[in-house]
C-alpha cells in the first residue's frame, strides 16, 4: 500500500512539473507572438500630383515611380519616417522628379500587430529635372499627412497620402498661380 501512494506522489509531481512547464511555455510563446516590432523598411509604389489653377485654365503634372521608406516606432503611438522616392512625369518620361521625405508620424498601432492609423507632419525636398539638359529645379517645404495601414508580425501593408507646401511651386510658375501639391505612396514592408 505504501509502495502505491509512493507511486501515486511521484506520478502526481511529474504531472504537475509537466503542467508547469506547458503554461510557462504557452506564456512565453504569447509574449513572442504579441512582440513590438519597432523598425520597418520597405518598398512603395509612390505619386506626386502637382495642380496649378492659373485663373484661364488649370494644368496638372502627375508624376509615378517607386519609393524606399523606413519606419521607426519609439512606441506605439509616435514614430520617425523617411522616404526616398523616384518618378517620372506619366505624359513625358524624360520629365524626372526624385524626392525625400522625413516625417513625424503619431497614432496607434505602429509598433504592434493589428490596424493602425497616424497623423504626420514633416518635410519635403525634391528636385525636377529634364533628361538631356542641365537645368534642375529644386522645390521643398512642410508637409501634412495621414495613413492607415495593417500591421502582421513578418509585414506591414500602409497607405500614406501628403499635402505639400505649394509655396516653391507657386513661386516657379510665376505670379496669379494658385498651386496644390500632393504625394503619396501605398507601401509594403519587412518589420523588425
Amino acid at each position: 500500500m505504501k509502495t502505491v501512494q509512493k507511486k501515486d506522489v511521484f506520478m502526481f509531481k511529474r504531472v504537475a512539473m509537466v503542467a508547469v512547464l506547458a503554461v510557462s511555455s504557452t506564456t512565453v510563446f504569447a509574449e513572442e507572438i504579441s512582440e513590438d516590432k519597432r523598425f520597418s523598411v520597405g518598398i512603395a509604389s509612390f505619386a506626386t500630383v502637382v495642380r496649378a489653377d492659373a485663373g484661364y485654365g488649370t494644368e496638372t503634372d502627375d508624376f509615378s515611380g517607386f519609393a524606399i521608406f523606413g519606419t521607426a516606432a519609439v512606441n506605439d503611438n509616435v514614430g520617425f519616417r523617411l522616404t526616398y522616392a523616384d518618378q517620372s512625369n506619366e505624359d513625358d518620361s524624360n520629365l524626372d522628379l526624385t524626392a525625400v521625405e522625413g516625417s513625424l508620424i503619431a497614432g496607434t498601432g505602429l509598433a504592434t500587430n493589428g490596424f493602425k492609423a497616424y497623423g504626420s507632419v514633416g518635410f519635403f525636398s525634391e528636385t525636377l529635372e529634364y533628361s538631356g539638359y542641365d537645368a534642375e529645379f529644386d522645390f521643398s517645404g512642410l508637409m501634412l499627412g495621414g495613413g492607415i495601414g495593417y500591421n502582421w508580425n513578418p509585414v506591414s501593408l500602409e497607405f500614406w497620402v501628403n499635402v505639400r507646401d505649394a509655396s516653391d511651386y507657386e513661386d516657379f510658375g510665376g505670379g496669379g498661380v494658385d498651386v496644390t501639391a500632393v504625394s503619396g505612396g501605398l507601401g509594403l514592408s519587412a518589420r523588425f
